[in-house]
């Protein structure tokens, strides 16, 4: 596996094109240091809190679902601070396009021995389009990723396939993201992937986004969802990518504006 480490605002055009080349190939890249050790330990003790807090419904999704949790950006502030990093701009629109957004924004706790629904052997997107990447995966590391605690599992270059592979070929050829926490890492949603199976007695947290073209539909109408008094503090990058710049008119009165003004701003992809 590649490790890089950089703590800046910007990246070099070697390293993005080095990026770019382990997503075009493997389906996957981590960058280390990506979070000091501050921010990781605020986002944890954030992310266990809404754990604890969360109460499933009777739905069989949401008991599924118990150790993901999908709205932490309406939340907390500092969830949505995340999107305003120049760093993940810049890696992301070399895979995507210059405007991409969000889908969908949660997280990837494994309990102490034990699992969650993200452990079964999965993609992200339904769609094969050979050479064209419609979402890309982003995982936050907020604990160290280890071998007996989960680390994630994937299929190098299973993007390239429509082909869904079994189990059994999974386990033999499968390689696990062994990395510290502070860790970014990128994958195609394509790849085929799953949380592993965590042996210790303490969690295991990550967060994780999966970030799509600007002209498709996100998972939530984030716009909305996200309280004002959270969505008016952030930049003008985290609000893109939210969806502020993709919005549809309600009404002819917000169609027939100036380009300007207008909620699905023009040109783009």
């Amino acid at each position: 596996m590649i490790h890089v480490s950089l703590v800046q605002d910007e990246y070099s055009m070697e390293f993005l094109n080095q990026f770019k080349y382990s997503m075009e190939t493997r389906g996957y890249h981590f960058i280390e240091q990506y979070l000091d050790e501050d921010r990781c330990a605020e986002l944890k003790e954030k992310l266990m809190s809404a754990i604890e807090q969360f109460k499933p419904n009777q739905t069989e999704r949401s008991q599924l679902d118990r150790y993901l949790i999908h709205d932490l950006l309406c939340q907390d502030i500092q969830f949505c601070q995340l999107l305003e990093d120049p760093r993940l701009q810049a890696l992301l629109s070399m895979i995507l396009d210059p405007y991409w957004i969000l889908y969908a924004f949660t997280s990837s706790s494994l309990p102490p021995l034990g699992n969650n629904y993200g452990s079964r052997v999965h993609v992200d997107s339904p769609r094969f389009i050979p050479n064209y990447v419609t979402n890309v995966g982003v995982m936050w590391i907020l604990d160290d990723f280890t071998l007996a605690n989960g680390a994630t599992k994937v299929l190098p270059g299973s993007h390239h396939s429509k082909v869904v592979p079994t189990n059994e070929y999974f386990e033999d050829n499968s390689v696990q993201l062994v990395c510290k926490k502070g860790s970014l890492v990128i994958f195609n949603a394509r790849v085929w992937h799953r949380a592993g199976e965590n042996t210790t007695e303490r969690w295991r947290h990550s967060l994780t986004m999966n970030a799509c073209r600007p002209y498709m539909k996100q998972r939530m109408d984030w716009v909305r969802a996200i309280p004002q008094e959270i969505a008016t503090q952030l930049n003008d990058q985290a609000r893109r990518i939210i969806g502020y710049d993709t919005r549809l008119p309600t009404h002819l009165g917000e169609f027939f504006v100036s380009d300007g003004e207008r909620l699905y701003k023009p040109n783009q992809e």
